[in-house]
């Protein structure tokens, strides 16, 4: 009985020790057609940024376009190939709201 009693104890106090501190920031700014937001998140050594710009301006025989770009960078310490992926969106809309022209781009 005393034996499975310290063996729950120990998995319990090693399963404790493997979580990993978890820290976030986050910021928005925002205007009438521009809104900027920026996500720091950090999970141990590891670092996760996500930055969102978006914009939207309107069409010369009415309606929108709406711009956003995408970029999320992930950085780990002792790997030289960290990613980085940046990804752009267009939508086109007319008066009605219909969608005229959608365009999607991912990079890396």
């Amino acid at each position: 009985m005393k034996r499975i009693i310290f063996a729950l104890a120990g998995l319990s106090l090693m399963a404790s020790g493997l979580k990993a501190e978890e820290k976030e920031k986050v910021e928005v700014k925002k205007d009438k057609n521009d809104v900027q937001i920026e996500k720091k998140r950090t999970t141990g050594t590891t670092s996760r940024k996500t930055k969102v710009h978006s914009k939207a301006r309107a069409r010369a025989g009415g309606g929108t376009v709406a711009k956003t770009e995408t970029t999320v960078e992930r950085d780990r310490p002792g790997v030289g190939n960290d990613t980085k992926t940046k990804t752009t969106e267009t939508k086109e809309k007319d008066a009605k709201g219909d969608v005229v022209r959608e365009e999607k781009k991912v990079t890396r």
